[in-house]
């Protein structure tokens, strides 16, 4: 059982110590002068991930995932002033590889790789369309595609857009990191798809931009992570997802695969969206241009995904089908945290945000 101090304590909470550890100046200094500090640093790392990732306790979870994100939000873009430091630290890698083993290992229980994998590469990729788009799983839980085109009230879909602009304010910076792990046809591929989604270097079509001005015309604030604080753990375990497959190379295969199924999988829930908002009486352009964008270029962009990127590698690396796979049944596995947190507490007619608030 996880340390209470390290759960519930906002001045000893793991992610609030990992927060002040990386903007402690000369942190390394810091440490070596009081090694009792990193070890219980670790020690908090190792509770909070059994707790979270093993037990499965919903406060552990917070937690693990806040510590998560604050530790990867470091290779992202922040201002020039903030404290960089303390990015490469070893107590705090240390303490990365804590969380991010744990959630493998939880990741593995939860999604297990079906009996039929196919072991031709030319079989593969209409396999992992329907894995990906139809197959139904074991973790499946309620549709919030239903929910919204039948039940989302504006309210909602804005508490759904400010958590997800933890993303798409970024998008799509994390699948850039894997661009390296590749080479040949499939480097190609995976390079024109994120070209399409930073709008081919105009600022004004890229996608995050977009998401800005949808943001912008319901009110929400637009800045970097604003929300953080307010989203909801299942939101972030998607976001930590990417970042733990970007970071490790030997996870690399299963961002293909992730990206294939977010890309196969958008144009449906971006039309369900839309569905909502025409039931809401939404009829902005300015509102509904981001999910009609989407709409149209990841038709295009699942297409790239799976026969410009996923079958180069497997056609080449037959071996690579499995971790291919993993990225997309542990990909919908994570996306089913999220639905289910979103139907339980709307349809109860309760906010999604953490520890409710609002999306303002």
């Amino acid at each position: 059982m996880a340390s209470e101090t390290l759960l519930a304590d906002p001045a000893t909470r793991l992610d609030d110590l990992l927060t002040e550890a990386l903007a402690t100046p000369g942190l390394a200094g810091v440490l070596a002068a009081d090694p009792g500090r990193g070890a219980a640093l670790v020690t908090g790392a190792r509770e909070v991930a059994a707790a979270a990732f093993v037990l499965e306790e919903p406060a552990a979870l917070d937690v693990a995932h806040r510590a998560l994100y604050v530790l990867g939000a470091q290779q992202g873009w922040s201002p020039v002033g903030a404290q960089r430091d303390n990015e490469h630290d070893l107590t705090l890698a240390a303490v990365r590889l804590e969380l991010e083993r744990a959630f493998e290992a939880q990741l593995a229980r939860s999604a297990s790789l079906p009996e039929d994998l196919p072991t031709d590469p030319e079989s593969f990729g209409p396999w992992l369309e329907h894995l990906a788009l139809e197959r139904p799983v074991p973790f499946e839980g309620p549709s919030m595609g239903e929910f919204y085109r039948e039940h989302a009230t504006l309210e909602q879909l804005s508490e759904v857009v400010a958590q997800r602009s933890l993303f798409f304010l970024k998008e799509p910076d994390p699948w850039t990191m894997v661009i390296p792990s590749l080479h040949g046809r499939a480097k190609a591929g995976l390079i024109d798809l994120i070209l399409d989604e930073y709008g081919w270097g105009r600022f004004d079509q890229m996608h995050s931009t977009v998401y800005e001005v949808l943001m912008g015309k319901l009110g929400l604030e637009t800045g970097y992570d604003h929300y953080f604080e307010q989203t909801s753990w299942p939101v972030l375990a998607g976001l930590n997802y990417q970042a733990m497959l970007a970071r490790h190379r030997r996870l690399c295969r299963r961002m293909y695969g992730y990206i294939y199924l977010v890309e196969a999988d958008s144009p449906g829930s971006m039309k369900n969206y839309l569905a909502a908002y025409a039931r809401a009486g939404i009829d902005d352009p300015e509102v509904l241009t981001f999910y009609e964008l989407h709409i149209d270029a990841d038709e295009g962009h699942s297409d790239v995904a799976l026969n410009e990127v996923v079958m180069p590698v497997v056609r080449e690396e037959p071996a690579a089908m499995a971790e291919v796979a993993r990225g997309v049944l542990e990909g919908r596995w994570v996306h089913s945290l999220l639905s289910a947190h979103l139907h339980a507490c709307f349809s109860a007619g309760r906010s999604s945000l953490r520890a409710g608030g609002t999306a303002r």
